[in-house]
């Protein structure tokens, strides 16, 4: 039991999960300039995020250096402050690294939703941002005064144990919902579009895969009573696993919409490349011109394509 750390195993997920975010973003900030399309706020949120996300994780390997991973009673009891500080500290970042990922593509869709649907993601996001920054906020005041949270024997008062993992639950909650929700939203947009349903579920699928960081998050709110644990260090790692996921997942599906533009366009240079110059007369697919055009529409144009309860034609698409 002695023996018994999490530490190398969280390590080892956590730098794989923002390793793996990073290289998504870059990628998609890469495919923006590359287009020659300006960034905008939304890519600026969410490698604000990705930042936060790398933050909190340098936070928790200086942690797992002090002992965080194992059973408290075999942790330097000179280290148990400190680790209790720096998990508060990371618990701040990955809040924050989790609500703007979510926020950015949130602001993505500001750009083409319309009427009540727009209403309704300002809605979302600001909700989102004030459960989870209630979330952070709590964190550092559930005792009186906060020394108190990351040095138990100091004088003081604190909250009954369980109830802030109950508020954390609900905020990951509202999280997850909010990821569910945002990826749905994509398909009002993509399906009045005329092209083939082949097409439509390509930019639709590329554009809902929140999905999958809806369902990390609510993995992570089974797992968040392990904060009420007096063998916090140790029974936390799926906690830290899931937390870095969520943001990580997030990042990525918020990424990969604007690599398919990168992919065809990667794809198209092949076939050209092994036709020959000469031979470069290869028919184009309309339909996937629309694609194209439909996706740096919704993901990067400075004049954002409008969409309304009408169907639109190519050269409709192509006028935006």
């Amino acid at each position: 039991m002695e023996n018994d750390d999490r530490g190398p195993q969280i390590l080892t997920t956590t730098w794989s999960l923002v390793g793996i975010s990073g290289v998504f973003l870059a990628l998609r900030l890469y495919c923006k300039l590359k287009t020659k399309r300006l960034l905008w706020w939304d890519d600026y949120v969410l490698a604000f995020s990705w930042l936060m996300l790398l933050t909190s994780i340098i936070l928790n390997t200086v942690s797992i250096s002090k002992g965080f991973g194992r059973h408290v009673q075999f942790i330097p009891a000179e280290n148990s402050p400190t680790i209790g500080l720096i998990g508060n500290l990371m618990g701040t970042f990955s809040i924050f690294a989790a609500v703007w990922s979510k926020t950015a593509f949130a602001i993505t869709l500001l750009r083409v939703m319309q009427g009540r649907t727009k209403i309704f993601l300002w809605f979302i996001i600001c909700t989102i941002n004030i459960f989870m920054g209630l979330n952070a906020v709590f964190m550092w005041i559930r005792c009186s005064p906060s020394s108190k949270i990351w040095n138990y024997y100091s004088p003081g008062t604190c909250w009954e144990p369980t109830v802030y993992p109950t508020y954390g639950m609900f905020a990951a909650g509202y999280s997850a919902v909010t990821d569910f929700v945002l990826a749905l939203l994509p398909w009002k947009v993509v399906w009045k579009l005329q092209m083939k349903r082949k097409e439509k579920a390509g930019v639709a699928i590329a554009m809902s895969l929140g999905v999958f960081a809806g369902a990390t998050a609510l993995v992570k709110t089974t797992v968040i009573p392990s904060l009420a644990s007096p063998d916090f260090s140790y029974v936390a790692a799926p906690l830290i696993h899931w937390s870095t996921a969520e943001s990580a997942v997030t990042i990525i599906a918020a990424s990969i919409p604007i690599l398919r533009i990168l992919f065809r366009d990667l794809q198209s240079l092949t076939r050209r490349n092994m036709l020959g110059s000469e031979h470069n007369t290869e028919p184009t697919n309309p339909n996937s011109s629309v694609s194209s055009i439909v996706e740096i529409s919704i993901l990067g144009t400075q004049s954002p394509l409008k969409i309304t309860d009408t169907y639109y034609s190519k050269d409709q698409v192509l006028q935006n």
